[in-house]
């Protein structure tokens, strides 16, 4: 995910690219062998099914923000006990970012001498951002405070693992990791089986039927068999998973469905607005089984 203040400045400015801040989630596959490197708050999930044909999430990676009590404590290490309550205020750093690793945003990496010294000699840069560019960020004493050092986890990969869905913070604030990895498993099932048979007979065959508790009302009920009807009717909308899993995100009608007209108002908010709604979604789902 990127967010690039600037607008005036050229694409290729080396300056453009400090001041911007990216995180990123990258995967190296080899021998069997599945490397992830990540830092900020993209997410690499494993898509895996069981031996009962259940499929369940399996994280690779781990959020670099102040929800991970481990990243907490080194962000917090990493500084005087001075300032323990201004580095993190607000589960944002320095009260402002909300990931503790990134590429570029270096108004929290470098020196104080530095950043007035860039700012003192480029007049064009501070006509091309924002206020909370031009400025330090408040109780900037010992920088710095952002990292872009990758934490590199390590998984071999089993015959249960069926795919990796590497997704930016946009979809996971929409949707749980065990329903996109519940999504893609259908969809990945719904593009074998169709052609063989007729794909809403097959899915309504291999659902599990639907027994109901004792305090199961008749309105819980109608529910469960609208999401099913819902999900059966979506699994073949898209012929990729990600953008199957997009329109969903953007779209979802609370029964597995996607309703067209809530999924064309997301897709139209006007720039200004659009980040109130929802963040930057980026999605890659990779097939493990041709591996």
């Amino acid at each position: 995910r990127v967010s690039i203040p600037g607008e005036g400045l050229s694409q290729s400015s080396p300056l453009r690219v400090a001041l911007s801040g990216s995180t990123a989630c990258v995967i190296h596959i080899s021998n069997g062998v599945l490397h992830v490197a990540n830092l900020g708050d993209s997410r690499a999930v494993l898509g895996v099914q069981e031996q009962d044909g259940r499929w369940s999430a399996l994280n690779l990676t781990n959020d670099h923000n102040a929800q991970n009590p481990e990243e907490l404590q080194r962000i917090l290490g990493e500084h005087p006990a001075s300032e323990r309550r201004t580095v993190v205020r607000h589960d944002r750093l320095l009260g402002l970012l909300l990931p503790f690793r990134a590429f570029g945003d270096v108004r929290f990496k470098w020196s104080a001498e530095m950043l007035n010294r860039l700012y003192d000699t480029r007049p064009d840069i501070l006509s091309a951002v924002s206020e909370s560019v031009r400025t330090l960020p408040p109780h900037y004493l010992t920088p710095p405070y952002l990292s872009a050092r990758p934490e590199v986890t390590r998984h071999i990969i089993r015959p249960a693992d069926k795919f990796l869905v590497l997704a930016t913070d946009g979809l996971w604030e929409l949707m749980h990791r065990q329903t996109v990895i519940q999504m893609v498993g259908e969809h990945q099932a719904g593009q074998e089986t169709s052609g063989l048979v007729d794909f809403s007979v097959q899915s309504l065959l291999q659902q599990r039927p639907i027994i109901p508790s004792a305090n199961t009302t008749l309105g819980n009920l109608q529910r469960l068999l609208l999401e099913r009807r819902g999900r059966v009717k979506a699994v073949l909308e898209d012929h990729n998973a990600a953008t199957h899993l997009l329109r969903h995100a953007l779209g979802d009608d609370g029964y597995g469905s996607v309703a067209p007209n809530r999924l064309a108002r997301m897709l139209s908010l006007p720039a200004d607005l659009v980040r109130r709604y929802r963040d930057d979604i980026t999605i890659t789902v990779i097939h493990l089984n041709e591996l």
